[in-house]
C-alpha cells in the first residue's frame, strides 16, 4: 500500500509530463471515463478499480476458504462421532470379552472340580472293589471253614462208632 501511495505522489507530481505516456486501460464498473487532460486522476480511478477487483477476488477467496474450512470441521466432528462410537463399542466389546472370559474361568474351575470328585468317586470305587473282593475271598474262605466245621461235626460227633447208623443219615 505504501509503493502505491508514493508512486500516486509521484505521477501528479510528473502529471503534465505523462499526460501522454498515460495507457488508457479500460475501466470497471466504477466510473464514468474522465477526459485524458486529467490523467492522475485517471490514474487513481484505474488503480481504485484494480484495488476493488482485487478486494473482491479476496472476499471470493476468503469465501471459498471460510466455506472449506467450514466443511473441514464437519469433516471433523463426523470424524469424532465415529471415533467416539467405535471407541464406546470397543469398551462394549471389551466388556463381553471380559464376561465370557469370566464365565470360562468359572466353568473351567467347575470342570476340575467334577473331575476332582470323578476322580475321587473312581478311587473310592476302586477301593470298594478291593474291598469286596477281599470279602468275597474271605467269605469263600469261611464258607469252607464251615464246610470243614459241618464235616468234622458229621464224621467226628455224628458218626461216632456208639451211635446207630440210622442218625448219622439223618
Amino acid at each position: 500500500m505504501q509503493w502505491l501511495r508514493e508512486h500516486m505522489r509521484n505521477h501528479i507530481n510528473r502529471a503534465g509530463e505523462l499526460d501522454e505516456k498515460v495507457l488508457n486501460f479500460q475501466r470497471g464498473r466504477s466510473a464514468p471515463a474522465k477526459p485524458a487532460d486529467n490523467g492522475a486522476v485517471d490514474l487513481v480511478y484505474q488503480a481504485a478499480d484494480m484495488v476493488r477487483d482485487a478486494q473482491d477476488r479476496a472476499a471470493q477467496i476468503e469465501a471459498r476458504a471460510e466455506e472449506l474450512v467450514k466443511r473441514a470441521i464437519e469433516k471433523l466432528q463426523i470424524a469424532e462421532n465415529r471415533i467416539r462410537s467405535a471407541e464406546q463399542e470397543q469398551r462394549a466389546a471389551e466388556a463381553g470379552l471380559n464376561e465370557a472370559g469370566a464365565r470360562t474361568h468359572a466353568a473351567e474351575k467347575a470342570l476340575q472340580r467334577a473331575q476332582s470328585r470323578a476322580a475321587t468317586a473312581e478311587a473310592q470305587f476302586a477301593a470298594a472293589e478291593l474291598r469286596a473282593r477281599d470279602a468275597e475271598a474271605r467269605a469263600a474262605e469261611a464258607e469252607k471253614a464251615l464246610r470243614r466245621i459241618e464235616q468234622a461235626i458229621r464224621t467226628q460227633i455224628l458218626e461216632t462208632p456208639h451211635a446207630p447208623r440210622k442218625t448219622a443219615a439223618a
